[in-house]
Order: structure tokens, then C-alpha cells, then sequence
């Protein structure tokens, strides 16, 4: 097994020998922008890779053009997965940009999927210092927090401000996390994505250079 560069190698280490890993998301295509590198590398070790997804991201639209939206952001999720390996992809109904008023049942929810799969590890927004701070993200990361006391799976945050852990990408999986955010149609048309990948390459590439890779994921 070939063991990313990291600045914690031996938890990196421990992530890709991992047997389960669960991601879990505000939105489809939250967990490809901060985390479709690492869980290409968990996918192709074997490890049995999870998402929850708390939205489905209809909210842009109004009637039965937001229940089209839905329909085809959730397309576009089971779509970007595949892409990045074999996960298994669990999308749920709470609504899109109220999800702040459904923390508790989504903790329920959370839970019960943590009990039902016992993952080794947990990847969710960061409660504490959230890089992005859309309303649906911090409380996914307040709903995943509750959720996750007492488990024993590790915790470890993306999206955050505040990183203490790079985990290096080769290019097989920059480009398989390139493509599986191209795969969110509705989020990166042509004329968008011109702007904003060029930003995430330009991250990746400094969160790289912190450990003397070209690009980087990072985590807390």
C-alpha cells in the first residue's frame, strides 16, 4: 500500500488501514471539494467508504423546479461517488438551507448510521472553526458532534480553518476529485468552475506546499 506524504504519517497511516470510513456532508458535493482526494486513496485500499448527505441542495430553485434540482443534484451525487471508488451513498431529506432547525433529528439520524455501519473513522465539517461558513455546514457539524460522543470512532474535521493535518495527493487522485466535482453539473458549469477551480487548484497546491507535495488535502 502506498501511504500518502503527511505531516501525521502515521495517522494517515492508521486512515488507510482503516476497515470503515463514514464521510458526512451538508449538500452533495461538500465532502468532493474538501475530502474527494482522501476518500479516492480509502476506496482504492479497500476501506468501505460511507457518505450521509443531509440535503439534498434543492433550495435554489422554487415548486417543482427545486424538485427537479433535487432530483438531478442527486443524480449528480451518486454520479461524483462512483467516480471517486466503490461508497456507499446515503442522502437524506432534511431541507436545504434550514437545516439548522432539524440539528436533533439529524444527530438521531447520524447515530443510528454510526451504529449501523461502526466506522473507525468520521470525517464532518469542523464545529469549531468551519472554513466555509454557510449555515446548512456548521450545523451538520453541531449534528455530527452530538451524534458522535461516545462512539469510537475517531472524529477528524475537513472544511476547517484551523488544519493540523495535510494528507498529500498524487495525481491519479487530484484528478479523480477534479472529476467527481465536474460531476455536480448543476454546481460547477463551465463559466463557474473556470473560477472556482482555479481557486481550489490554487489551494491544494499551497496546502501541498506545507509538505513539500504539489497538492494537499487537510483536515483537524
Amino acid at each position: 500500500m502506498i501511504i500518502p506524504k503527511s505531516d501525521n504519517p502515521n495517522l494517515a497511516q492508521a486512515i488507510l488501514e482503516a476497515k470503515r470510513a463514514l464521510f458526512i456532508g451538508a449538500h452533495p458535493d461538500d465532502i468532493e471539494f474538501y475530502c474527494g482526494g482522501l476518500v479516492y486513496n480509502l476506496a482504492l485500499a479497500g476501506v468501505d467508504v460511507s457518505f450521509l448527505v443531509a440535503t439534498r441542495g434543492g433550495k435554489g430553485r422554487n415548486g417543482r423546479a427545486g424538485e427537479r434540482l433535487e432530483k438531478l443534484r442527486s443524480i449528480h451525487q451518486m454520479s461524483a461517488a462512483c467516480i471517486l471508488g466503490r461508497v456507499n451513498v446515503k442522502l437524506c431529506d432534511y431541507p436545504d438551507k434550514l437545516l439548522a432547525q432539524s440539528i436533533v433529528p439529524l444527530a438521531d439520524d447520524i447515530q443510528s448510521h454510526i451504529e449501523s455501519i461502526d466506522p473507525d473513522f468520521i470525517f464532518c465539517w469542523d464545529p469549531d472553526f468551519i472554513y466555509n461558513p454557510h449555515p446548512d455546514h456548521q450545523a451538520a457539524a453541531d449534528a455530527c458532534r452530538i451524534a458522535a460522543e461516545g462512539a469510537r470512532a475517531q472524529v477528524i474535521y475537513y472544511g476547517t480553518q484551523r488544519p493540523d493535518i495535510h494528507i498529500s495527493l498524487n495525481y491519479d487522485a487530484y484528478l479523480a476529485k477534479i472529476k467527481s466535482l465536474r460531476a455536480h453539473r448543476t454546481e460547477t458549469p463551465w463559466y463557474y468552475w473556470l473560477i472556482v477551480g482555479r481557486r481550489l487548484r490554487r489551494k491544494l497546491a499551497q496546502d501541498g506546499a506545507a509538505i513539500q507535495c504539489k497538492y494537499a488535502e487537510v483536515f483537524r
